[in-house]
């Protein structure tokens, strides 16, 4: 994956002068990509949760639950290893089980080395931290 520098390289502008005439044509060629090569993985992650789809689907959006799933850019903004413009694509798909609703996780554009930091995250400070929130809060009302 080759990720967008902060800015794209300037425009070169071509600069013709016709022979009989004292106009310009100027002529621009197409901006020039700079990037950063991060090399990355994409991880699956599935957790289930005793609740209705609706109810884990209004924990992470206000939005009305449509296609149930939310696609979404996501990076870790503690991390050093993510650069400045680099997310990774979150896709949250959420499945109805009896009695429960199973939350799938595929992320893709990982950085490698940051593949265990982000399973752990989502594990300890996303899945553990809603299941507390659904046993405290009853979503019902």
């Amino acid at each position: 994956m080759i990720l967008p520098a902060k800015a794209m390289a300037t425009q070169e502008l071509t600069v013709k002068r016709k022979p009989s005439e004292n106009t310009l044509q100027v002529q621009a060629s197409s901006p020039v990509a700079l990037g950063v090569r991060i090399p990355t993985v994409a991880l699956h992650m599935m957790e289930l949760f005793d609740t209705t789809v609706e109810q884990l689907y209004s924990i992470f959006t206000v939005k009305d639950l449509t296609n149930k799933k939310i696609v979404m850019k996501w990076r870790c903004k503690n991390c050093a290893l993510y650069v400045k413009e680099h997310y990774a694509t979150v896709a949250l798909n959420f499945v109805p089980t009896l009695g429960q609703t199973e939350l799938q996780l595929d992320c893709k554009g990982v950085p490698v080395c940051k593949e265990e930091n982000m399973k752990f995250c989502w594990q300890k400070q996303h899945f553990e931290e809603i299941k507390g929130l659904l046993q405290l809060t009853p979503l019902n009302g």
